[in-house]
């Protein structure tokens, strides 16, 4: 009996993939990610090891007719740090398979008492963000604080280079650039690993709360691995460091 269900599904799995779109297969082959990736870290609050954060290409759906990625990321506080400032961050990003740009976007934030609930659908034939608050004019293609990730991991650069973006959360559309400063290693749970040092800025006024006090370390190898993610939150500096990779079969 196990070797005839066995075989059903491996029958199905092979009708589904000849089934899916061309430009799906060829997006899952040539991207440094695919579906199943799954990137776990050790999150640091203010230097104390006090949490767990998850970046996960959980599945393919849909979009306006669209094929999207759906990204998921979880930011959790652990016990003890718990009773001093818990935080439970849920985000998720539907992500063009061939632009790799947002296409819908969403957050969960209990940081403390700060609570805050929100999604967004971007509207690209009538170039507008609509949320359940407002609906916004856009001039272009979106990345979220999510997409941008895995945009970035896409692009040939090289040092000294500045990445052009466009960022939406809250209603709100900013410019901003990602300049490649400089090549270093870090050590983080996984190991020590030669990285990327990517930072965000906007050219004018603040690009998020904090001063644009982030940092992104990209690892230079193929995969493109964000192995370091640093910045000023509500409670401090936070910074996830990777440690472990789970990539599909």
């Amino acid at each position: 009996m196990r070797g005839e269900i066995g075989g059903r599904k491996s029958v199905l799995t092979a009708i589904l993939v000849l089934l899916l779109p061309f430009n799906i297969l060829k997006a899952q082959t040539s991207l440094p990610f695919s579906v199943g990736e799954r990137l776990i870290y050790s999150v640091f609050f203010n230097f104390i090891r006090g949490g767990k954060s998850c970046l996960e290409v959980a599945g393919i759906d849909t979009i306006d007719k669209k094929p999207v990625y759906h990204i998921k990321s979880r930011t959790e506080s652990g016990a003890f740090f718990d009773r001093i400032f818990k935080v439970r961050d849920y985000m998720e990003s539907w992500v063009d398979i061939e632009g790799i740009y947002s296409r819908k976007f969403s957050k969960s934030l209990r940081e403390g008492r700060y609570r805050k609930q929100y999604s967004v659908l971007f509207d690209y034939d009538n170039l507008r963000a609509v949320s359940p608050y407002d609906t916004v004019a856009i001039d272009g293609i979106i990345h979220d604080g999510l997409a941008l990730f895995y945009y970035v991991r896409t692009i040939d650069f090289s040092l000294g280079d500045i990445i052009d973006l466009n960022y939406f959360d809250n209603d709100s559309q900013r410019p901003f650039k990602i300049k490649v400063e400089k090549i270093e290693k870090v050590r983080v749970p996984a190991g020590v690993i030669e990285c990327f040092v990517l930072t965000p800025f906007a050219e004018k006024g603040s690009l998020f709360k904090n001063k644009n006090l982030v940092t992104i370390h990209l690892s230079t190898d193929e995969k493109r691995l964000p192995v370091m993610i640093s910045n000023e939150a509500r409670f401090g500096a936070m910074v996830l460091k990777l440690e472990s990779v789970e990539l599909p079969n």
